[in-house]
This record gives C-alpha cells, structure tokens and sequence, in this order.
C-alpha cells in the first residue's frame, strides 16, 4: 500500500483545521457572489464550525443558493471589531437543517483574520497537564501549542473553587491574582500582558495594545473545549 494512502484525512489537508466553540463569541456571516440574485444580494448570518490558516467553515441557511467555485466573503465580528475576509467555495453541501460552505481563501489573508485565528487555536488546543498542591492551593495546567498554557488555582475547601489563573494565550497573557464573589469585581482586576516570545513590547501594554489583549481574551475564554472543567469555563467567560 502506498504511504500516502494511510493517512488520515485530517493529515492529508494542507491546513489544520481548529474547532469554533458553540460558545464562541465570534459572530459570522458570509456574502455570496451567487448566480441567484436573491442570495447574492444579502448577507447570511450563521455558525462558525472551525479555521484554519487558509479557509474556514461557516453554517448558513438552506436557502442561500451557491455552488463551488463562487466567490464569497467572509464575515466576522466583536463588538465593534470587524473584519472581512474574501475566499472561494472549496464546497457547498446541503443537509437537512443547513447548508455547510467550506471556504479557501484568496491568497493573501488579511491582518485582521490572523489575531482571531490565533485566538482560537490557542484555546481549542488546550489539554490537560500537570495537577499540584502549592501553598494550600491547587493548582491545574493546561497547555496548547508553543507557549500557549492555562493555570489555574483552586482553594482548599471542599467546593475547590477558582481563586486565580494566568492564561498565556498567542499574542498576550491575561492573568487574575486573587479572585472573589463579585464577579464585575474580578473581571476590572484582570491584567494583560506580552505573551513570551513577543517581541513588540516588554512592558507595560499601550492602551491599543490592551484592547487587543481584551479582545483575544475575550474569544479564547468563550471558546474552550468541552474536556475543560466546567467551572472553569463559565469563571473565565464572565471574567472576559
């Protein structure tokens, strides 16, 4: 049998494909460069499945009309960030309740797109790693690619609950020392910084800068994988 075909199908693909939570708040939608003018003329709202370096899938209604080989635009947004990326319908395939397109994007992808990217491959990859007690705490990690690792700390009481983390995301870390029961509280006392590694700044974050920070925090904590404790993501949801 020739190597090649005992791959698997994810390691055959050019890129790597990376999960979009449920719970992401990532918003998308997609415009289509259709045949049929009813679909070429509006936007189509719908789930962001997953990214990749180089193409996305994206969930839409089954009454958009498109075929592979259209052009397209996809659509994404927080709060007040946008950004649009255009690509190409790699496939279009209908299923009972939606209608799946599978985008590969222009050749070029804009700067826009990598930050959110990077946000989502640095927490869909989180696994567990290394548990341990430190100074009457305990103490979990989770790490993804390079230098991508959560910490996080618990107390020592029966109900083990969240009392700090440091999350070093892709471009920035977001860390809270000490929390408490107000939650409005804990999330005002988060701090950010350079992840390792970043060479733009080493010291403290430039007002832009924090905002970016914020905004890469925000998608990574609303979009962890479901092997992640559960306390553990809604602690760090209603802190981003």
């Amino acid at each position: 049998m020739d190597a090649n075909e005992t791959q698997t199908k994810e390691s055959q693909r050019k890129h790597v494909r990376y999960t979009v939570s449920d719970d992401c708040r990532l918003r998308a939608s997609i415009k289509l460069q259709s045949s049929d003018p009813e679909t070429a003329k509006k936007d189509w709202p719908g789930t962001l499945v997953d990214m990749s370096s180089g193409g996305a899938h994206i969930q839409i209604s089954m009454g958009a009309v498109a075929y592979k080989g259209d052009s397209c635009v996809l659509k994404l947004s927080l709060g007040t960030m946008k950004t649009e990326v255009r690509g190409t319908l790699a496939h279009y395939v209908c299923s009972a309740r939606y209608s799946v397109c599978g985008l590969k994007f222009d050749h070029s992808v804009n700067q826009g797109y990598e930050p959110l990217y990077k946000a989502v491959v640095a927490s869909s990859t989180l696994k567990a790693g290394e548990t341990a007690t430190e100074a009457g705490r305990y103490r979990e990690e989770y790490r993804g690619p390079g230098h991508t690792k959560l910490v996080v700390w618990r107390d020592n009481k029966p109900e083990r609950a969240v009392v700090a983390f440091d999350y070093v995301i892709a471009r920035y870390a977001a860390a809270l020392t000490g929390a408490g029961p107000d939650m409005f509280k804990n999330k005002s006392e988060v701090a950010f910084r350079a992840a390792p590694g970043d060479n733009r700044n080493t010291g403290a974050l430039g007002r832009d800068q924090e905002a970016e920070a914020r905004l890469e925090f925000s998608i990574a904590a609303s979009n962890l994988p479901k092997t992640i404790p559960p306390d553990i993501r809604k602690f760090l949801r209603l802190v981003s």
